[in-house]
């Protein structure tokens, strides 16, 4: 695959972004696949470790939730008493993942988000 121009790829990666926000901001969740999938092909040599990616992709992932969470609760959604129940489990599984990230070869970590994304899929289709 030829190597996008350095303004093409600037405009990809801001697209990229963009439909992150989006889709974040729609379901609740989703922009991180995205920003994995759009860092990995436009920024392959950049950020040549999948594990670089996914932590590129949890800052800005972090910004995303923290801007859609706030508008959900402002507008009644996500009342604060329910997230309270998910807010320290979720926190101590990302610690766990952390932590756990630089053990994980990069192969093992792709197969695991194949996994991830499809059985999250086969769920949503038969709901």
């Amino acid at each position: 695959m030829q190597a996008l121009s350095r303004p093409l790829r600037l405009c990809a990666l801001l697209a990229c972004g963009l439909a992150a926000g989006l889709i974040n901001g729609l379901l609740g969740t989703g922009g991180g696949i995205i920003l994995v999938l759009g860092l990995s092909h436009l920024c392959g040599r950049a950020l040549p470790d999948r594990r670089d990616v996914c932590a590129n992709a949890l800052v800005v992932t972090l910004t995303l939730t923290l801007l859609s969470t706030a508008l959900y609760i402002k507008r009644g959604n996500a009342p604060p008493a329910d997230l309270a129940r998910f807010v320290l489990p979720g926190a101590a599984g990302g610690l766990v993942g952390g932590l756990l990230l630089g053990k994980v070869t990069q192969n093992a970590l792709g197969k695991l988000f194949a996994v991830l994304l499809i059985v999250s899929g086969v769920f949503m289709l038969i709901r």
